[in-house]
């Protein structure tokens, strides 16, 4: 066991104590198992930057340089410890919380928050560290917490940092940064529709199969969704061309009207400038923000609506650099990975089922049916997964679409909805599901098939 003496290096940081042996940590990590660094959201030291990468940044960066699969994510005081870290705290094989202050309120926060972080890493080998002057009783009241290996240095400089990392990972010199581009050369910036669309949509034809092509004035309608759409570009530095774009989403859950789904529709890295971190930094800086939205109780990799892509395309779909920052993509429950793809049939291959034998009869929606449908819709998605579902709903119900929304009835009962789109035809959702129109303008559409009490549900089908 290591004893509790201090070992010091640059910029005055210190190992106080390892009582469980975890420096370094390299020594007990397999390969592929992830180290998740939990850092504050804090005012950077030179607010004159225009970067907009985390403080926090290059502890993350020369901890990779020793083991690449170091998930970084920050928490803030407004919402402290979410389901999403508890979930990232559960996939990782060690944990490492940063507070940057003590004795301040914000530093009580962070104390405060660090002790449910180890409380939910139960046996899980977790390191504090303390980028912050300590007051005479900071040890004991870190030693209440149950850390069993703490860290402490001045402040949250990039030599403090890397000096952090250099102890955790028990190299005698920080390690420089030899990143092929600094990441300060890389800022990310908001996506503007009129002044980038035409780059983004050849970006999008360059990186995505054929069957996967969108013109420009359709991806510009997905995309331009004014207080539901959070996009963010990368240039490169010399030549101002965009090599990177990120597009996210926001959608309404259920009916409330407070809950939010947050959804990572794409991540597009040109593929000269793979390999640098750029998709990286897009995906810290959009999950991070979808985090600070409030009400958003739920991110998710593809969006539902509009369906710019429902999850990972395939064959490009890269799952092992998700998987690789938290993400879980498979498991065989919905939502956790399951393959969705859509079917296409033909009228003249599909006989007319009889149904008027088993006591079922459809027919379009009429205005005193909008509110059982929306009710139905509302519980039932909940119920099976069906996000964005009660959203879609309402806006067909809301337009002069109604008749697009097919109801089914057992006798006077109604126990099944669905919403069917055709190419063209103006209707909500056609406009958020481009893809039957993209294998053909004869192809029209039915999606967010409701069907009351059942296990099952379905989320789109093509037809023709």
């Amino acid at each position: 066991m290591s004893s509790s003496s201090s070992r010091s290096q640059t910029s005055s940081a210190a190992l106080l104590w390892d009582h469980q042996d975890l420096v370094p940590i390299q020594n007990i990590l397999a390969d592929e198992e992830l180290v998740l660094l939990l850092t504050p959201a804090v005012v950077p030291l030179n607010t004159n930057l225009t970067s907009t990468s985390d403080p926090f940044e290059p502890l993350g960066r020369a901890l990779a340089r020793r083991h690449p699969w170091i998930r970084h994510v920050p928490y803030v005081k407004d919402r402290g410890i979410t389901g999403t870290h508890v979930a990232f705290i559960k996939r990782a094989r060690v944990v490492i919380f940063v507070l940057a202050g003590f004795s301040s309120d914000e530093g009580a926060f962070q104390l405060e928050v660090a002790g449910i972080v180890r409380e939910v890493c139960e046996e899980r080998p977790t390191a504090l560290v303390a980028c912050c002057q300590l007051p005479e009783d900071g040890h004991n009241r870190i030693h209440e917490l149950g850390f069993q290996t703490v860290l402490q240095c001045p402040g949250y400089s990039t030599a403090d940092l890397e000096t952090i990392a250099a102890l955790l990972t028990n190299t005698t010199e920080p390690a420089m940064d030899i990143d092929p581009e600094p990441q300060a050369l890389w800022p990310i910036q908001p996506w503007n529709y009129d002044r980038d669309l035409p780059e983004v949509h050849m970006l999008w034809l360059a990186a995505l199969p054929p069957k996967f092509h969108l013109s420009r004035a359709v991806l510009g309608s997905l995309l331009k969704r004014d207080g539901y759409a959070m996009h963010h570009i990368i240039r490169e530095p010399s030549s101002g061309r965009i090599v990177g774009f990120c597009a996210t989403f926001t959608t309404f859950a259920d009916s409330s009207g407070d809950r939010l789904i947050g959804s990572i529709a794409a991540i597009i890295a040109h593929q000269d400038f793979r390999g640098r971190g750029i998709g990286r930094m897009l995906h810290d800086e959009v999950l991070s923000k979808l985090n600070k939205i409030r009400g958003v109780g739920r991110i998710q990799i593809g969006s539902t609506f509009p369906r710019l892509l429902y999850g990972l395309p395939d064959p490009v779909n890269n799952s092992e650099w998700f998987e690789n920052r938290g993400w879980k993509l498979n498991e065989l429950t919905p939502g956790k990975g399951r393959p969705v793809s859509d079917w296409c049939l033909r009228f003249a291959d599909s006989p007319v089922p009889d149904l008027a034998s088993a006591g079922l009869s459809f027919r379009p929606c009429q205005l005193p049916d909008a509110h059982h449908i929306i009710g139905m819709a509302n519980r039932e998605s909940e119920r099976k997964f069906g996000f964005g579902w009660y959203d879609q709903y309402a806006k067909t119900i809301d337009s002069c679409h109604l008749s697009d929304v097919i109801v089914g009835l057992e006798g006077d009962n109604l126990v099944a909805a669905a919403i069917t789109y055709f190419p063209n035809n103006g209707s909500p959702c056609a406009a958020d599901i481009p893809w039957p129109a993209a294998v053909g303008q004869d192809i029209g559409g039915v999606s967010c098939i409701c069907i009351k009490g059942k296990l099952y549900c379905y989320h789109a089908s093509i037809l023709r």
